[in-house]
C-alpha cells in the first residue's frame, strides 16, 4: 500500500527587501502595488478617486534599495512569489502636508499630533496586496511585521497612516488592527491627479 505524499501547505513569509530582489521581482512589485492602488481587482482601491499609477518601475528599483525607508515583503512559502509590500517611513524624512483647510467647519488641534516627536514616529506606507492573494491574511501579517521592526529595530513609538477618506473599509480595517482615528485630517498633496473633489487624508495612529 503505498501514501500519497500531500504538497507542502503554503504559508505567508515576510522579510526585509534587498535591493537584490529588484532582479528576481520588481516587475510582480510594480504590478502589485499598481493593481492594488489603481485598479478595482481587490476588495479594496483607489482607481476611483486618484489617476496616475501608484509607483513606476524606476522607483521599484529605488525602494527596494533605500535603506533609511526599509520595505517588507511578503512571500507564499511554497512558490516562492510575492504577495505584498509595506514601505516604513521614519517621520522626520516624510513629507509635511500641511493642515486641512477645505473644509471650513473643521476644527483639530494639530499639536496633539506632535505628542509624539516626529523622530519617533513611524509611517506605513506602500501598503499592497496582490489582488489574486486576498483572504490569507497578507494584509495583517505585513502591518504586524511592520510594527515589530519600527519597534524593536527602529526604536518608534508610535505608528501613523494616512487613509484618503473616501476609503472607509480600510479605515475600519487599520481599526480593526488597532489603529485609532482622532478625527485628524491632511490635504492630499497631488490635486491635479485627484477624480473626485476634496480628496484628503484621515490619519490613523498606534501607540507602539
Amino acid at each position: 500500500m503505498t501514501t500519497e505524499t500531500q504538497p507542502p501547505t503554503a504559508t505567508v513569509i515576510i522579510r526585509l527587501a534587498r535591493p537584490e530582489d529588484d532582479a528576481l521581482y520588481g516587475d510582480d512589485i510594480y504590478r502589485i502595488v499598481n493593481a492594488a492602488y489603481r485598479s478595482n481587482a481587490g476588495w479594496t482601491h483607489e482607481s476611483h478617486l486618484i489617476a496616475k499609477d501608484r509607483i513606476s518601475r524606476a522607483n521599484v528599483k529605488s525602494v527596494l534599495s533605500d535603506t533609511i525607508n526599509p520595505v517588507l515583503l511578503a512571500f507564499d512559502s511554497v512558490s516562492n512569489s510575492v504577495l505584498g509590500t509595506l514601505q516604513l517611513d521614519p517621520a522626520e524624512h516624510y513629507p509635511d502636508f500641511g493642515h486641512y483647510t477645505a473644509n471650513s467647519t473643521y476644527s483639530f488641534d494639530y499639536t496633539t499630533s506632535e505628542a509624539v516627536p516626529r523622530t519617533e514616529q513611524i509611517m506605513l506606507g506602500l501598503i499592497s496586496v496582490d489582488p489574486t492573494q486576498q483572504s490569507r491574511g497578507t494584509g495583517r501579517k505585513l502591518v504586524e511585521a511592520g510594527l515589530k521592526h519600527a519597534r524593536e529595530a527602529m526604536g518608534r513609538r508610535q505608528a501613523v497612516v494616512y487613509v484618503l477618506y473616501q476609503r472607509t473599509e480600510l479605515r475600519e480595517w487599520y481599526q480593526r488592527v488597532g489603529f485609532v482615528d482622532y478625527g485628524e485630517k491632511r490635504p492630499y498633496p497631488d490635486v491635479g491627479n485627484t477624480k473626485q473633489e476634496d480628496v484628503h487624508f484621515n490619519v490613523l495612529r498606534l501607540a507602539l
